[in-house]
């Protein structure tokens, strides 16, 4: 089964990041409602398999 990771980066000063979690959805159209529901700029929703083992999966953030 797929899910739907709905993530984005909040950071809204000039250096820096901060990578949040906004929810795990059963389709794409949920999460893509939940992103306009709290009306993020650059949204990131990323297709993971239940239950199965993935590749480590960069969410962002910043390293100086």
């Amino acid at each position: 089964m797929k899910v739907y990771v709905l993530t984005a980066d909040t950071y809204d000063e000039n250096w820096g990041s901060s990578i949040e979690l906004f929810g795990v959805f059963s389709t794409k159209e949920k999460a893509e409602k939940r992103a306009s529901e709290i009306e993020l700029d650059y949204p990131d929703i990323s297709v993971m398999d239940i239950d199965e083992n993935e590749e480590p999966s960069y969410l962002g953030g910043y390293v100086e």
